[in-house]
Formats: structure tokens, C-alpha cells, sequence
């Protein structure tokens, strides 16, 4: 999920494991071991959108890398409380720059999510993480810089522990969305997917944050910090777990049901809900020669994926790109199969993966979610390019978000 979503479950895990011994500091050790492993979104800046695209959510979000990378970190975070660094107002300043960096870049994550779909920021997103930013700031300034830092006592096992479970939740949590988790790297790269929740909901995420924060203000001995704290991972934990899946349950019969009334024979379906909620659906079919793509509301009068769209594989034009090769192996696997390909200009092709869905109910022209762009570069090998800020579709991807925010709220009675 999104950066601040990890950063609460890590601190809430922290909490959990060393919060009576440490108090506020396992909520922030606990928030850096829950940002870990989207460290590896800055492959990007060394190396090509294949490689970068494949290594995000790879080895950094598998099992062996939590199972190893706690103990360094625990070492390391031993020596630098035994060296008394923390005290030095040298480091305090530092640290507090990067943590202003861990927010700017967890909110920015937020806020790119519609500019990256072509919509520009939304004043939904960009506010809340302003005011959030603001008390950030003030609660650094407050608690950290004026404040006289206490001795820090805690074993290495503690430590241990602190950075295994804030680390391990991490790629537990991702396989709930729809991006796919490579947990069991560097063994085998099966993608796990449960698509389940939004990469982005609110409603999951932000009693969560509020939950956390009040624990917060209470002392490391108090007994109400811990109910506090168990209260925000029982919400977490029955919206994922109870809730999501409820809901994922009657979506997947609704699908079926629509299908066949339709007589629309399939090899199997894929479902995920759309952005910023767990209401509006997304489901996408697989026939022989086509795929079929619907949306369905819980607020809908009739409880059915309508209208159906009928979108042609073109998996022939994508013949010309050796399937052994980085490019062609890249797609089908990124893409587990739902793609259909069309012809972008000259030499150049267009795969949409369609787990992403459209930008809207039904399709109109080019609205897909998450179109690459394939074509050869100088010395003839494919290359991989993502089209999802093109200009031909901004007003329409304007206006599929506010009829998405409308079915969210009124559902669609037509």
C-alpha cells in the first residue's frame, strides 16, 4: 500500500514489541523498518524502467529479506545509542531532515498517485497531507529538537524483534493490493496478489494514524497507550481481514452472476477495487479473443457489473516481440497474462495491462489505467516505456474521477 500506510503499521508494530521499554522511540523505529523496503522505488534512478519496475516489490519485500535484514539493523541501531550520538544536536538536526524527507516522500507518493493517471493533484489528498506535514513539523520541533533525549535500554533481541515484525508486515500488507508481491524472492518470482484493498484507502489507513497518535500521548507505563495502540491494529487488521474479503466475496458472485446472464464464456477473472476506496469495484473477464471489463457499486440499486465492455486482445501484434526476450518476458509476467495490445504510431505498440482496469466505467477510446509503451531503441533491442501521463485523455480522466466519487457516494441507479 501507500508509504503512510506502511509507516503506521510499522510504528503500531514497534509499539507492540518494544513500546513499554522505549516508549515513543518504538513507534519511530517501528515507522523506519515499515518504510525499508520501499527503499527499492530508487532503483529507478539507476537503472532502466525494466529492471526498476521488476525490482520494486522484489528481494526488499520477500520473506528472506526480513528474516535477514533485522539483525544488521538491530546492530547497528545498538551501536549508534551506545555511542550517545543521538544527544548531539549535530545529529538532531540531521535527523530530523530526514524524517522531513521520509514525509515529503511518503506524501508525495500520495499525491503523485492522480498526476501519474494524467489528472493533475487533488485538493483530496493535498490538503490532509499539508495539515499533516504542518503537525509533523510542530511535534519534531516540540519533542524532539527542544527535548533532552533519555537513555535508550534495550536488548539486542528486542531490536531484533522491533525490525522483523515492522519489516515482514510490509510485503504481508502489499499482497493484499494489486501491484503483485515477489515474498518469495530471490527463490521464485511468483507475484502474489490477493486484490483486496486500494494501493490508497482512507478509510483503512487514517482512523489507524488517529488511533496510533492518541497512544502516543500517553507515558510508556500506562497501561491505556497499549489499548490504544491495539485498537488502531484491530481496525487495521478487521478491515483487511473481515470487511475487505466480505466484500471481495460478494463482488467475485456479483461477476459471475453478470457473466453468465450475459452468456460471456471465460478462462478466469481477475476483480480489484478501485483507487481511494473499497466501495466501486473493477472486474476484468478473459475470453478467447477478448477481454470483458465492468464496474460494480455497493451503493448501486442493481447489484450487477453493468455496462460490459468488450475490449479485443490483439496478442498477435505483440508476435513481433520475442517472448524470451527482456521486453516480451517483462509484460506477460508484470502483467499475469490481462493485456491487450494496440498500435501506437510507427514501430511502436501499446500494451495496457487490465488488471489496472480503465479510467472509467466502460471504455472510451484510450482511458487505460496503465498503459507501456514497447518499441526499439538505437541498437535494436525492446524497449519498455510507461504512457500513463499522456495528454490525449486528461479530460476524461478528470471527469472519471469525479463519476467515480459520485458512484462512491450515490451508487448508480440507471
Amino acid at each position: 500500500m501507500d508509504s503512510l500506510t506502511q509507516i503506521v503499521l510499522g510504528a503500531a508494530c514497534g509499539e507492540v514489541v518494544a513500546g513499554k521499554k522505549i516508549g515513543n522511540r518504538a513507534m519511530l523505529w517501528g515507522a523506519i523498518g515499515g518504510t525499508i523496503p520501499d527503499l527499492d522505488v530508487f532503483a529507478s534512478f539507476f537503472t532502466d524502467e525494466i529492471a526498476s519496475t521488476s525490482f520494486h516489490r522484489g528481494f526488499m519485500h520477500s520473506f528472506l529479506f526480513a528474516a535477514l535484514a533485522p539483525w544488521a539493523l538491530a546492530r547497528l541501531t545498538q551501536l549508534f545509542y551506545g555511542s550517545n550520538a543521538y544527544k548531539h544536536r549535530g545529529y538532531k538536526a540531521g535527523a530530523m531532515v530526514i524524517w522531513l524527507i521520509f514525509y515529503l516522500g511518503a506524501a508525495a507518493g500520495i499525491n503523485f498517485i492522480p498526476v501519474l493517471l494524467g489528472v493533475g493533484l487533488s485538493w483530496y489528498a493535498l490538503v490532509p497531507t499539508l495539515m499533516l506535514g504542518g503537525w509533523f513539523v510542530w511535534k519534531l520541533w516540540r519533542d524532539y529538537w527542544q527535548r533532552d533525549l533519555k537513555l535508550v535500554e534495550a536488548s539486542y533481541g528486542t531490536w531484533v524483534s522491533l525490525f522483523f515484525w515492522s519489516i515482514f508486515t510490509h510485503p504481508i500488507l502489499d499482497c493484499f493490493t494489486s501491484w503483485g508481491t515477489q515474498i518469495f524472492q530471490p527463490f521464485n518470482d511468483l507475484r502474489v496478489q490477493w486484490c483486496t484493498v486500494s494501493v490508497v484507502d482512507p478509510i483503512c489507513t487514517l482512523p489507524f494514524l488517529v488511533l496510533l497518535v492518541v497512544a502516543s500521548r500517553y507515558s510508556k507505563s500506562d497501561r491505556v497507550r497499549s489499548w490504544w495502540n491495539w485498537a488502531g491494529l484491530i481496525w487495521f487488521c478487521g478491515y483487511l481481514l473481515i470487511y475487505n474479503m466480505w466484500h471481495k466475496s460478494v463482488v467475485n458472485h456479483n461477476f459471475e452472476a453478470t457473466l453468465a446472464s450475459k452468456n460471456i464464456h471465460y478462462q478466469r477473472y481477475y476483480t480489484n477495487p478501485t483507487l481511494f476506496n473499497n466501495i466501486v469495484w473493477t472486474g476484468i473477464a478473459e475470453g478467447d479473443t477478448a477481454y470483458y471489463f465492468g464496474q460494480f457499486g455497493f451503493n448501486d440499486c442493481r447489484q450487477t457489473f453493468d455496462p460490459i465492455s468488450v475490449i479485443p486482445k490483439n496478442h498477435q501484434l505483440l508476435d513481433v516481440v520475442p517472448p524470451d526476450s527482456r521486453a516480451g518476458y517483462f509484460l506477460r509476467w508484470f502483467s499475469d497474462g490481462y493485456y491487450n495490445v494496440l498500435p501506437h504510431g510507427r514501430d511502436t505498440l501499446q500494451v495496457n495491462d487490465l488488471r489496472f482496469g480503465l479510467l472509467g466505467d466502460s471504455l472510451r477510446g484510450k482511458n487505460y489505467v496503465f498503459p507501456f509503451l514497447v518499441s526499439k531503441n538505437e541498437k535494436g533491442d525492446w524497449e519498455i516505456h510507461q504512457n500513463n501521463r499522456n495528454k490525449e485523455n486528461i479530460a476524461l480522466n478528470k471527469s472519471s474521477f469525479g463519476d467515480l466519487w459520485l458512484r462512491i457516494k450515490n451508487g448508480r441507479c440507471q
